[in-house]
């Protein structure tokens, strides 16, 4: 109907903000992973220190699985060249994804997105546990559409009591 139509609209144009803010936020994450990952390796002295940080920070965009496709092509490069790097590589990613996990990216979401991190970590968590892989993927845009459209409505609330 012709009443709900602006209503509707707004929130289509809404979330369609909130998921190119997320495509965003996503963007600028994996390239601090590979920033990071570049300034790790060359630290640690790795063979093709440029070449496994492009491939860490590429495949960091595909979420969840992504920084662990990225790190098996880089162990098997580094470890042609020296099996003990490759190693000390191994523990390297593991606690740079960790680090990122919990702490970059739902902190670059929070920003881009309008949503605290804490928010951000327990969309992922209940996403995945209701819908698996592909509700960790749509969790965070989901949520913060909700949390945006609940917020709007509140503080709508919170005005329209004070007015009376």
């Amino acid at each position: 109907p012709q009443r709900y139509y602006g209503r509707i609209m707004e929130l289509f144009t809404r979330a369609n903000y909130i998921f190119r803010q997320f495509i965003a936020g996503d963007l600028i994450d994996s390239l601090i992973v590979g920033v990071v990952c570049f300034i790790g390796t060359s630290i640690l002295q790795m063979p093709y220190a440029f070449l496994v940080s492009v491939i860490v920070g590429v495949t960091n965009l595909i979420p969840i699985f992504g920084p662990f496709i990225g790190a098996i092509p880089s162990i098997f490069i580094i470890l042609m060249v020296d099996p003990f790097k490759a190693l000390v590589f191994l523990i390297f990613i593991l606690v740079l994804q960790q680090v990122d996990g919990n702490l970059i990216k739902p902190r670059v979401f929070g920003s881009t997105l309008g949503l605290p991190g804490m928010w951000v970590l327990i969309s992922i968590l209940v996403g995945g546990g209701l819908f698996g892989v592909l509700g960790m993927l749509l969790a965070v845009p989901t949520f913060a559409l909700i949390y945006s459209v609940l917020r709007e409505e509140t503080n709508a609330r919170i005005k329209k009591q004070e007015g009376k």
